[in-house]
């Protein structure tokens, strides 16, 4: 088998793999930056006891981290437990992506990881976008160029910096509302935030497609995928697994250079 962790800002997608790249098991994790290695195996011990999966089962390891300060403690993890040297998902392994200099070594592992799975899923050429902490907008054609992206404050980065900012703001969740004219606080924050981030995401949406030369399939991955697919018509494709597939197909590709 095979263990992927996809670490983002927030959280920690945990995925398990066959032999054969089939995915069997994944959890999320709130992503914590000062656990060690020794307290990250605590927690991944209890979900493998769930499944019956013991560490010597796996035949390698592949992470994808966006947090630099946990790279210590994951590494750590994958050789003491794991008994591994992990693949790390970094623009310079391969990825097959074709990104033009002198930007090729500056695409982040969370975009990468998202193109890549895009490809294997054949949803090419795509604009996928992954709401995360960020987010971001990747334009990749069927050739793997990458033509560009955006990238945006999250919504729950957002919401929260209404909160933390202004001193009489409240803490809202973030929830679609039925009409644009609140009548207190909380449902006029809620409006703002729903009514906002749906016309960012359609607004963008619209300018990429006037900016590309063909038609190009929207793909959406994370947290509030379902939510915005659920209110634009500009959505083609929602996959909450695409950053392992990406990950997945990444460790193949790089698992004997």
């Amino acid at each position: 088998m095979i263990f992927a962790l996809d670490v983002g800002n927030t959280n920690i997608v945990l995925g398990v793999f066959s032999s054969e790249y089939r995915l069997l098991h994944s959890w999320r994790i709130a992503t914590d930056n000062t656990k060690t290695e020794d307290e990250l195996y605590v927690i991944i011990r209890n979900f493998f006891v769930d499944k019956n999966i013991k560490f010597e089962d796996f035949n390698g390891v592949v992470i994808s981290s966006v947090v630099p300060r946990m790279m210590f403690a994951l590494k750590l993890l994958s050789k003491k437990y794991f008994k591994k040297d992990p693949i790390i998902v970094t623009a310079g392994i391969n990825t097959g992506i074709k990104v033009p200099a002198p930007y090729s070594s500056k695409l982040g592992s969370d975009r990468v990881v998202d193109i890549v799975g895009a490809k294997v899923s054949n949803y090419l050429p795509a604009i996928v976008v992954d709401f995360g902490t960020a987010t971001t907008f990747d334009c990749v054609d069927s050739d793997m160029n990458y033509r560009g992206g955006i990238i945006c404050p999250g919504m729950n980065v957002s919401a929260e910096a209404l909160y933390t900012k202004a001193a009489k703001l409240p803490r809202v969740e973030f929830a679609a509302v039925d009409t644009s004219l609140g009548m207190d606080t909380t449902s006029q924050m809620q409006a703002g935030l729903f009514y906002g981030f749906l016309g960012q995401f359609e607004n963008i949406i619209k300018h990429l497609k006037k900016d590309l030369d063909q038609e190009y399939c929207v793909v959406l991955t994370g947290g509030l995928s379902k939510f915005i697919a659920r209110y634009s018509s500009l959505v083609d494709i929602v996959d909450e697994d695409l950053t392992l597939k990406g990950i997945i197909e990444l460790y193949k590709l790089n698992k004997d250079v």
